[in-house]
């Protein structure tokens, strides 16, 4: 009996190592599997890239499409400056905090249900957005609102990590950041546009039907990609997570293969539908973990001063008005989109270095054994070249608009700010779903908390920042804080390894408590 029990705790012993990324010989005779890591064929993967990118868009587009629209709907509702920024900050606490729960969700019943829900809700909201005539239900809309849509971003990072392979994961994420991570920049332009052209109430009306469409190509044909529901794709999902188009978008051996045929799929129960927002916090509370967080969002909030100062900034210096304010994101927007895929790449090309410098063999389209592989010197190798451009730009960004130059010069400034901050965050954004493979839409909802966090605390001190100490000295300090950045990844360097090591220690001491008290209840 106990020699049984034994077998099955190393078995299964062997299997969550393949899915923990330990440094080099920290352990041996780890699991190892020949089969691909997923049966979804490139066409597969790169329509549902797709799908993500635009999903994931609406939760940072939602946030700043609508500020050309607050002195307009604060002049027609009759409310007051301070009220009318009530709609952003509550918004931006409801972008913090849902994903811990739509995430944590998504790693459970699945990716497309919640998918759909959290896209109904956010359809919803905007519609009513879209007719509302008090504070009340400005503040209560906006919360819905954002509850619905920034889901979306720890999902899809849950679904990337769903099919592809750390050796292939950055330029699949790469490209589907790019749209994402600008779309703040992006937001105010179209945002600015539409207000002037249409009126205000026709932001959310745009929101509306753009995420109508993408709703209905995720009914359509967005397949479920969990694997803890459909494997690596082979195994048929229930009609819950089926997709109507379901021949052209899931694998063939889907079509035909259910669990009865061998490969069994845990039964969900009535716990597995309630999700646990604490997970995502938990996850914060790791050493590996916590330290790229606190990267991220500095950098993030850093990003956000820039962006919520230009608005003032530039009207007062430049005398722009609401449209032409929004043209000046631009430089941000294709800063983002153009670093987020030239990343990608990079993160792909540097895995590939590491691992030939190593002496490791790494095939992308299997999942290799992540216990031989020096993920921090893989994950960390181009960044601090990003960090360093993105604090000097910064910097002189401050010091320049002090001095009221051309306005070539902090567009041009923007445009690196914009390219090397999105940068930063996609190499972190991509290590964190490495960190928890099995996990990712939680772990993401973890990272989306801080740095959304940081955000609004950032949106809410800069312009008493630049009143006290004047635009120069406001950016030296943030680039300053974003310094501190440097000892603290190389920390992360030295000795993530030991601390993941310490993770994958408890978490397999869990396993073995649970396995051998199953196995006396059952009587085994």
């Amino acid at each position: 009996m106990a020699e049984h029990q034994d077998i099955e705790i190393e078995q299964e012993t062997r299997k969550d190592t393949s899915q923990i990324h330990i440094p080099k010989n920290c352990i041996k005779d780890t699991y190892v599997t020949d089969k691909a890591y997923s049966v979804f064929t490139l066409a597969q993967k790169k329509w549902i890239v797709i799908l993500l990118t635009l999903s994931a868009f609406f939760s940072p587009f939602s946030s700043t499409v609508y500020l050309p629209a607050l002195l307009p709907v604060q002049q027609e509702l009759g409310i007051t400056t301070t009220q009318v920024n009530l709609s952003l900050t509550t918004y931006l606490i409801f972008q913090a905090i849902a994903p811990t729960i739509s995430g944590e969700l998504s790693d459970t019943l699945g990716r497309r249900p919640v998918y759909l829900i959290t896209f109904v809700v956010y359809v919803a909201a905007c519609a009513g957005l879209a007719v509302q005539n008090s504070l009340p239900a400005l503040l209560i809309l906006r919360m819905l609102q954002s509850s619905g849509s920034s889901g979306t971003v720890a999902i899809a990072f849950g679904t990337l990590a769903d099919f592809t392979t750390p050796a292939e994961r950055g330029s699949y994420m790469g490209f589907m950041n790019s749209f994402p991570l600008s779309s703040p920049a992006l937001g105010p332009v179209i945002g600015g546009a539409i207000a002037e052209a249409a009126g205000w109430r026709w932001i959310f009306w745009f929101l509306v039907i753009f995420a109508s469409l993408t709703l209905a190509l995720l009914f359509l044909a967005f397949p479920e990609t969990n694997r803890k529901v459909v494997g690596d794709g082979s195994i048929r999902p229930p009609a819950l997570n089926r997709a109507v188009l379901e021949k052209f978008v899931s694998p063939k051996d889907s079509w035909t293969r259910r669990t009865e045929d061998g490969s069994i799929r845990k039964k969900r129960t009535i716990r597995d539908m309630i999700p646990n927002p604490f997970r995502s916090v938990l996850i914060i509370f790791n050493k590996d973990v916590s330290v790229i967080l606190l990267v991220m969002s500095i950098f993030y909030a850093s990003f956000y001063a820039v962006m919520a100062s230009l608005p003032k900034l530039f009207s007062e210096m430049y005398g722009y008005n609401e449209l032409r304010v929004g043209l000046s994101y631009l430089a941000f927007g294709t800063g983002g989109i153009l670093s987020s895929i030239g990343t990608g790449k990079i993160i792909d090309r540097d895995f590939q270095s590491v691992a030939k410098k190593a002496g490791i063999q790494v095939n992308r389209k299997k999942l290799d054994d992540m216990s031989k592989f020096p993920l921090e010197e893989a994950r960390l190798k181009s960044i601090w070249y990003a960090m360093g451009l993105c604090i000097a730009a910064t910097i002189s960004y401050g010091w320049a608009l002090s001095r009221k130059p051309h306005v070539a010069v902090p567009l041009v400034l923007q445009f690196i700010i914009g390219a090397s901050n999105v940068s930063v965050i996609s190499i972190i954004s991509v290590f964190l779903v490495d960190l928890y493979p099995t996990t990712p839409a939680t772990a993401t909802a973890s990272g989306n908390l801080c740095r959304c966090m940081f955000g609004a605390v950032s949106t809410s001190v800069i312009e008493v920042m630049i009143t006290k100490l004047g635009v120069g000295w406001t950016f030296t300090v943030w680039g300053s804080m974003c310094l501190i950045c440097f000892p603290l990844l190389e920390m992360e360097r030295r000795v993530g390894y030991k601390w993941r090591l310490a993770r994958f220690n408890d978490f397999t001491k869990k396993q073995e408590q649970e396995t051998l008290k199953n196995g006396a209840n059952t009587g085994d």
